[in-house]
């Protein structure tokens, strides 16, 4: 499949299920500290919503069967496409504008074929329900995120995308986000959290992100952008990892 044809796939749309799921608005607190029970205790990688936490931060929770994907072509992907914006915008077409990466990590980015990976900062431009953010986001190891290496193995973890989420070319540090793929029989299923405003100090900006509606649109943009990616990269993969 080329980027061209790629456009042409209509965008998924939100199941019933997992509207239904969001409306309920019921799931575990897990805290950003405790973050290994998401993937140690079954019971959690099922759950679907939003909850507001005591000290007024969000936990948003996703998950996104991922069938024929597997961990190559995820790590190919996170390394691949923020090499040009067509990419990042075929992945969501009208919510992603453009992305770009930081100048100290031209020569990671730069390879003819897939790196051993190493942290790195993206600047993605995308649209979260009606609020346009152009985000830093700085890719780190599962490690240094906190995940414990040894439960990621013994829990049958295929690879974790995670990183620290802010604005602002990093100024703003706001978000952790975890994308924790699962391996099952039939390829992967996307566990994702985003422990919303975890790092965010500023009490006006706390006032004006912190809310339901920036948690459900941020759930709602997750399980439309990760069923997209399962129906693309397959074909994507074959084509462009020469």
């Amino acid at each position: 499949m080329k980027i061209d044809e790629a456009f042409k796939i209509p965008l998924v749309k939100i199941p019933e299920e997992i509207k239904n799921l969001l409306s309920e608005n019921e799931i575990s607190k897990t805290s950003f500290e405790n973050k290994n029970e998401v993937i140690s205790k079954e019971e959690l990688q099922g759950e679907v919503g939003y909850t507001k936490n005591s000290d007024g931060s969000f936990l948003v929770s996703m998950v996104c069967p991922m069938p024929n994907v597997d961990e190559e072509m995820i790590n190919w992907w996170f390394w691949w496409h923020p090499q040009a914006s067509e990419r990042y915008k075929v992945w969501f077409p009208g919510e992603h504008f453009a992305v770009g990466y930081s100048k100290k990590d031209r020569e990671y980015f730069s390879q003819k074929a897939l790196p051993k990976f190493k942290s790195n900062t993206q600047y993605p431009f995308e649209k979260i329900g009606k609020i346009i953010m152009p985000l830093a986001i700085k890719f780190v190891s599962p490690k240094e995120f906190g995940f414990s290496e040894n439960l990621l193995e013994e829990n049958n973890i295929a690879t974790v995308v995670c990183g620290h989420v802010g604005a602002l070319k990093g100024l703003v540090m706001h978000t952790e986000m975890a994308h924790i793929f699962k391996k099952t029989d039939k390829g992967l299923v996307l566990i994702s959290r985003f422990w919303i405003g975890q790092t965010l100090k500023n009490p006006i900006l706390r006032k004006l992100i912190l809310n339901e509606k920036t948690a459900r649109s941020m759930a709602e943009h997750c399980c439309v952008e990760y069923r997209r990616l399962a129906q693309l990269l397959p074909g994507l993969y074959e084509t462009y990892n020469r």
